[in-house]
């Protein structure tokens, strides 16, 4: 007998909507009869109370409640005081009628809360983790392979690094790819550098970086190479006062004696992360982060005032540091 209740939980948010939706074809629950709930801003009660009511001209129904938060140690802006005890009695003596779908894409479970052993105890659980860099590697020499394409290793390399093992970056930019390649039967690395687009966050970061190192010639590359990619520079400086932001930030939690344990909490980043966040604020001076921030501020305003093109004003912050 199939189960009323399911679970998809981990970081990979691509593969538990596509599990949710796989769920939907088998069972052929039409788009009236489905019904999606965010923990994050609805009482699971409302779901519980849609789940007890009968489907509409059709054997079943799907209720999702997405951002199960609270079956985790996860932090939210606004937390809810859910009715736990209602979820649970549901999922204890569920309808038959009904299939409820909890999404939680969080790294770990709290298996010490009440719910969580429910629904542990009741549901089918499917981890939903992000593919490793060789499995992810077989896939994309696989979906090319079916378009009788074949990849370079540089190439294929070049393309991992690119969607950094995200399932759903990596699919959407898959198809990109192929769309492109349709009269190429070969790949190589100068067309994933031209078609493939780099995480702008990451791109930012090194841009950073590369400021900081007096590597102005460098950071403008990347700069003109996100452009190029169609990245609004007005985004792109904003993710660029964020970090400047973020390096004033670290440099006064490190001036209050946090480690890095403690700086990858506050942030809740690896633990590499936070090794990389403190090598950067220890290596400039309070004076010259602020000046950077001020610059870059100048521009945005003189931006948003129409006293300067937005391409120009950031390769006259990166030249200008």
């Amino acid at each position: 007998m199939e189960k009323q209740i399911y679970l998809f939980h981990g970081p990979d948010t691509f593969i538990i909507k596509s599990k949710t939706n796989q769920i939907i074809t088998k069972l052929d629950v039409d788009e009236f009869n489905v019904t999606v709930y965010d923990a994050e801003e609805t009482n699971v009660k409302n779901a519980v109370n849609d789940a007890q009511t009968i489907p509409f001209m059709s054997d079943k129904k799907v209720i999702i409640i997405k951002n199960c938060y609270f079956l985790s140690n996860e932090k939210v802006k606004k937390e809810i005081k859910h009715d736990l005890d209602a979820l649970s009695r549901y999922i204890e003596n569920p309808v038959e009628e009904t299939i409820l779908i909890l999404n939680a894409p969080y790294a770990k479970l709290d298996e010490r809360k009440a719910i969580t052993k429910v629904v542990k105890n009741k549901a089918n659980i499917i981890k939903c983790d992000p593919m490793k860099q060789v499995d992810l590697a077989s896939w994309v020499r696989r979906q090319l392979g079916k378009n009788n394409i074949k990849i370079e290793r540089p190439a294929l390399e070049e393309f991992l690094k690119r969607v950094e093992h995200n399932t759903e970056v990596a699919v959407t930019e898959m198809k990109k790819l192929i769309l492109y390649a349709d009269d190429m039967n070969y790949i190589d690395l100068e067309t994933i550098k031209k078609v493939i687009t780099k995480n702008v966050e990451d791109n930012v970061y090194e841009i950073t970086n590369n400021i900081l190192e007096n590597k102005q010639s460098k950071a403008l590359e990347i700069y003109n190479d996100l452009v190029q990619h169609s990245e609004d520079p007005l985004r792109i400086l904003g993710i660029l006062v964020n970090k400047y932001r973020e390096i004033l930030h670290v440099k006064l939690l490190l001036k209050d004696d946090k480690d890095q344990s403690e700086i990858a909490k506050y942030y809740n980043c690896s633990s590499g992360r936070a090794f990389y966040m403190i090598k950067n604020a220890r290596s400039v001076n309070m004076s010259t982060v602020k000046k950077h921030l001020g610059k870059l501020e100048d521009i945005d305003y003189k931006i948003k005032t129409g006293q300067l093109d937005k391409k120009i004003g950031l390769e006259l912050f990166i030249l200008g540091t």
